[in-house]
């Protein structure tokens, strides 16, 4: 599971946190765009599993796959589904909302689940070493979830339900800064946790209420519990 967490790292970060705004419509409207996008991320991957990279990964009978071509496959594999989705959206019609969006990020976690060598383990700590073999892909995954991934959840959620435009770049990021704090409080020790947490939940809803962010009260509900649960789940791996 090694190489795994860190892929999925790797594509939360390549999905989300480094795709900025005009990538994002850019890659829609143009080959180039989407290349920029889709290339990404088997340099995030390279980087976060370089040690490995030369390993072999997939193994069957004669045939077998090093880390970089597992890569490379589902580099291949990110381009064919989002290349894929913008044409259903844009030439079919496809409605662009949040099963679509959930479809989408199963079909590129399906393809690096598949390509994940699970007999890999930490050159400094042989042996079997569990679902969590190191903590911080794990954390890592678990923060994106609860800030850059919830937004944009959020946002295909009241987009569906409300008709809600996507939120400009200066709300998205305080949003983000909001949840990351709000995951960061859970993770502070017990007696700390239970201050600031309900503390850091009044002081968003005060944003929300002062006009800060234009959240409707289901979408800052949907956000808020999504960054404790996440931020929860952070602290159960943090202190494990």
């Amino acid at each position: 599971m090694l190489i795994f967490w860190r892929l999925c790292f790797g594509h939360l970060l390549a999905d989300f946190t480094f795709q900025a705004d005009f990538v994002n419509r850019w890659k829609r409207s143009n080959f180039w765009g989407m290349l920029l996008h889709c290339a990404m991320h088997p340099v995030v991957y390279a980087a976060l599993t370089y040690p490995y990279l030369r390993d072999t990964w997939i193994k069957a009978g004669r045939f077998s796959l090093a880390g970089w071509e597992c890569i490379l496959a589902i580099f291949v594999v990110h381009f064919i589904e989002d290349e894929w989705r913008v044409f259903t959206i844009f030439k079919l019609h496809t409605p662009d909302n949040t099963l679509y969006f959930l479809w989408d990020q199963l079909v590129h976690l399906t393809s690096i689940f598949l390509l994940t060598p699970y007999q890999i383990v930490a050159r400094w700590q042989p042996g079997w070493q569990g679902l969590f073999p190191e903590k911080w892909p794990v954390l890592g995954c678990l923060l994106v979830l609860a800030t850059h991934t919830s937004v944009v959840l959020v946002y295909f959620i009241e987009k569906d339900l409300f008709g809600t435009p996507f939120p400009k770049p200066s709300e998205k990021y305080f949003v983000i800064a909001e949840r990351l704090l709000l995951v960061l409080a859970c993770l502070a020790p017990a007696a700390l946790a239970f201050v600031l947490v309900p503390g850091f939940l009044a002081a968003m809803a005060a944003t929300r209420h002062k006009g800060l962010v234009g959240y409707s009260r289901l979408g800052f509900a949907l956000g808020a519990v999504l960054a404790v649960l996440f931020g929860l789940a952070a602290r159960t791996v943090y202190y494990a």
